[in-house]
């Protein structure tokens, strides 16, 4: 007996139709997708990266689909206003969320209440890019590393880091820097990467994050000097800053990724045709360069891929977290 006989077998005549009907009205529905305007939900400010991402793709997926895309920003709470709003939109494909890590595995563990499930109310269209942090000092600083920082701290100095913010990639990798290193050092939140850098050259702070898009021509043209990044592997653009794995840190090791997700009811043959369509989209030239000038690193994860990817970063932040006893207040 064939898998598909055994489940069937298992299945009441009752369920059996259920899932026909199902499947019948899912066709249905990709066979005239999309019959309106599409609306990308960016839960950030206009002007930043995750909007200027959106803004790029947009007139590839109008292309592709044949309908207008708009982009609706809705920024606030961790990201979670933006993603609510997704979550309780018709699973129809014509709204979609362009979501970061921060709705999905930081703000669930550091926010009071959460309005939607992380791991149940969406799904995964994919992944279209990350985008790492770096720690930055003044050029003139006494660290040339970042082993110069924790020492300080050892021996008494009194070490702050500046983040973009409470529950962001730069809070979480300077907490599990602080843990790992069982030092005291002082994070001083603010609102964005460029008042981070700030911060640093006026000597606010010892040390602090920026995204690779606000800092990489500054550490090049030697406004600010690199300790480390906090991906996985070294940045092509300054290939001499090691990752803050190599650092002694992996558990600091932590980017911001985006993709692309869709309330988790949305027929499967519409999610199919917008992660092709997503693909296509990543695979233009022209969209990689735009994407390179940010810094961004364009790299295409299916949706499946990225749902595992999720699950598993929503276990580690949710150690961290806990350890390091992060909260939003």
């Amino acid at each position: 007996m064939t898998l598909t006989r055994k489940i069937r077998a298992a299945l009441s005549p009752m369920a059996i139709m259920a899932m026909a009907m199902a499947m019948t009205i899912g066709a249905a529905l990709a066979a005239d997708y999309p019959g309106r305007p599409i609306k990308i939900v960016v839960p950030y400010a206009a002007g930043g990266t995750i909007d200027s991402m959106a803004r790029l793709l947009s007139p590839k997926f109008q292309a592709e689909l044949g309908q207008p895309v708009l982009i609706d920003n809705r920024p606030g709470a961790g990201t979670m206003i933006g993603a609510d709003a997704v979550a309780r939109s018709e699973p129809d494909g014509h709204t979609l969320f362009m979501g970061t890590n921060s709705a999905f595995t930081i703000s669930p563990h550091i926010m009071d209440k959460l309005p939607y499930d992380p791991l149940r109310s969406f799904a995964a269209i994919g992944t279209m890019a990350t985008l790492p942090n770096l720690i930055v000092v003044k050029p003139d600083a006494p660290y040339q590393t970042l082993a110069d920082v924790v020492d300080a701290a050892r021996r008494g100095e009194k070490i702050s880091y500046a983040s973009f913010g409470k529950g962001s990639t730069a809070h979480l990798s300077g907490e599990a820097i602080r843990v790992a290193a069982a030092i005291d050092i002082a994070e001083i939140p603010y609102k964005s990467g460029p008042q981070c850098v700030q911060a640093v050259l006026a000597g606010q702070v010892s040390m602090g994050f920026d995204t690779t898009f606000g800092s990489v021509q500054r550490v090049k043209q030697g406004q600010l000097r690199a300790l480390a990044i906090t991906s996985a592997t070294r940045s092509p653009d300054l290939p001499h800053v090691p990752t803050v794995r190599e650092a002694g840190y992996p558990s600091a090791e932590l980017v911001a990724w985006v993709g692309l997700f869709v309330p988790a009811a949305t027929p499967a043959p519409i999610q199919d045709r917008l992660a092709a369509t997503l693909r296509r989209a990543l695979d233009e030239p022209q969209v990689k360069a735009q994407f390179a000038k940010m810094s961004v690193v364009v790299r295409f994860v299916d949706g499946e891929s990225t749902m595992q990817t999720l699950r598993q970063e929503y276990l580690d932040i949710g150690k961290l977290v806990q350890t390091a006893k992060i909260r939003a207040h």
